[in-house]
């Protein structure tokens, strides 16, 4: 860690390296020892600014601004609705695939029959007497 990443921490967590990340307080305490003037002085104006913070007026929302903002919530039945919408457009979707899928196996299975099969429904269909031999119904 060097002085820049360390003040990145400082202004982001505080002056309180009890507060940062415990990945980084290990180097940040390894900082204060090399460098304790620097870093001393970079926790403490991010201690100044905890202060500054804390000591600032905390402002609750107005019951007009908590109205508007429940007003424009959208409703669970709202919600609801919507995924279910979403869901059956996702139903109809999979089934498509599904459907797809199936004729496109069918096909490929019925396009791959052997010379033998062939021949096996040739012989039934020319045995039974519908077809003569040049090929036309009898």
């Amino acid at each position: 860690m060097n002085l820049e990443r360390f003040r990145t921490l400082a202004e982001a967590f505080g002056g309180s390296v009890t507060r940062w990340p415990l990945d980084d307080q290990g180097a940040a305490y390894a900082i204060l020892a090399v460098s304790p003037d620097e870093a001393g002085q970079i926790l403490a104006e991010a201690r100044d600014l905890d202060a500054d913070l804390d000591a600032a007026e905390r402002l609750s929302p107005s019951h007009a601004l908590r109205q508007r903002i429940l007003a424009a919530a959208p409703s669970p039945r709202e919600t609801w609705s919507r995924f279910r919408r979403w869901l059956t457009g996702a139903g109809v979707g999979v089934g498509l695939a599904a459907a797809t899928a199936a004729g496109m196996i069918a096909g490929i299975n019925m396009a791959a029959t052997s010379a033998g099969e062939d021949a096996l429904l040739l012989a039934a269909v020319y045995g039974s007497g519908l077809l003569d031999d040049s090929g036309g119904a009898s």
